[in-house]
């Protein structure tokens, strides 16, 4: 039990540093191209689309492992 959580313990923190890094490229990119806000938005969505494209993942990951283990038995 211990082992499964700490696989998915990074996840909160995989959410707030990708959604982060993408909101600061794109204020970088709107300080170079004066666009702001705009970039900054589409860089957060992005961000958090990275998100819960990390957490489509796991899921699915761990989802294959149960029926694996619910099938072996």
């Amino acid at each position: 039990m211990w082992f499964a959580a700490s696989r998915l313990s990074y996840l909160g923190i995989f959410f707030g540093v990708a959604a982060a890094i993408g909101y600061f490229a794109g204020h970088w990119a709107d300080d170079r191209f004066h666009t702001t806000p705009w970039l900054s938005m589409v860089g957060l969505m992005v961000g958090i689309a990275a998100g819960f494209k990390e957490l489509w993942r796991v899921t699915k990951q761990l989802r294959k492992e149960q029926e694996q283990d619910t099938a072996s038995k």
